[in-house]
């Protein structure tokens, strides 16, 4: 019996005018072989990356709205009953609006809050992490789910992809107890495969027009990449993007981790460009800091978080959504170290960027 064949299709964009994203999303579509009309009439749900309201960097930051539209427009034609959800670190209203999604949302389905949704609970025993995982009803009601992230590095897992944005499939404030229950990068990588393969999206597209480089996911910088990426295999394409960026995918703990529950097939075949491009991302700090950990052992233990009072406006986001508790507001926040897990939500949840590791 021969090996599944998994093809990860990859097309130039320029920019996000809306007549050139429709003909390259037509065409990474076409490339892969995606096939719309079994979904005629049939309930889809599109899984965008709204990380919150970044309004300095927004779109780095969250899948833009062009993308989302022109995969409605596709759906629309073929009669699908279309559906938008996310669980934003930030107010779900506030960041839906900010990201434009919002908009899209009205005009082609019905936009889902997963955290105010309906919630099933489902068991799996082959988890590792999460034997049970609480998800909304959405997610098993639909006939089609199509997972849209966005090109960015990121603080804990090095890379945040096809893999790592189904984690917004978790409603609200759950996301933090599960960083506390799954904190440093291995268990929170074998957390994240544990999701991805009780979900599965049957459909898989990159937004990698512009992204984020170094502080990633959301107070890194924005990194242009001129691309759009498909494929039906999230693990592919997490494998396909992290080479053209400068990774070495088995180095990205959750592909490992996805790659030795054999959810992705060893074969895969690149279409629409003849060689893979490489546009080399700036890592995280913590990635960096990594790599010499022994030597600044005692710098890196003592002091790894700190807060830029000049950038801070003391909103106190920082404060709430740490899962541990570990930051106090004085006025500026300040991290207990003894209690701090490092699973960055404060760095990520910092709309100032005032938030980072020190060096």
């Amino acid at each position: 019996m021969k090996p599944k064949i998994e093809k990860v299709s990859i097309v130039k964009c320029s920019n996000y005018e809306q007549k050139k994203v429709d003909k390259a999303i037509a065409k990474v579509l076409e490339l892969i072989g995606f096939d719309f009309s079994k979904y005629k009439g049939k309930k889809v749900l599109i899984k965008p990356n709204i990380v919150g309201c970044f309004p300095k960097k927004q779109i780095a930051t969250t899948t833009n709205p062009a993308i989302v539209e022109a995969v409605c427009k596709i759906l629309k034609k073929n009669n699908c009953k279309i559906y938008i959800g996310d669980s934003p670190f930030t107010r779900s209203e506030v960041s839906y609006k900010a990201s434009g999604i919002d908009k899209i949302a009205k005009k082609y389905g019905i936009l889902v809050e997963f955290e105010t949704s309906e919630l099933i609970k489902i068991k799996d025993q082959k988890a590792k992490v999460l034997k049970q995982i609480t998800f909304p009803k959405i997610i098993k009601e639909a006939d089609l789910i199509i997972n849209i992230p966005k090109l960015k590095t990121h603080s804990l897992t090095k890379y945040t992809g096809a893999i790592k944005n189904l984690y917004g499939c978790i409603p609200g404030g759950l996301k933090q107890r599960l960083h506390n229950e799954a904190h440093g990068e291995k268990k929170f990588s074998k957390l994240l495969v544990d999701i991805y393969q009780n979900i599965k999206p049957e459909l898989n597209i990159m937004d990698g027009v512009i992204g984020m480089e170094g502080e990633g996911p959301s107070s890194g910088d924005t990194k242009k990449s001129g691309l759009i990426l498909a494929s039906e295999n999230a693990v592919a394409l997490d494998i396909v993007v992290a080479k053209i960026i400068g990774y070495k995918p088995k180095k990205i703990l959750m592909i490992k981790e996805a790659l030795k529950r054999k959810l992705c097939s060893k074969k895969i075949v690149i279409k629409g460009v003849k060689e893979l491009p490489k546009i080399i991302f700036k890592k995280p700090t913590s990635v960096e800091m990594k790599k010499t950990r022994n030597m600044i052992r005692s710098l890196f233990k003592e002091k790894p978080i700190v807060c830029d009072i000049k950038k801070c406006v003391k909103c106190a986001l920082c404060k709430n959504h740490c899962p541990v508790g570990a930051i106090e507001m004085k006025p500026y926040p300040v991290v207990d170290k003894k209690k701090c897990i490092r699973c960055f939500c404060c760095i990520e949840i910092c709309p100032e960027d005032a938030i980072g590791l020190k060096k």
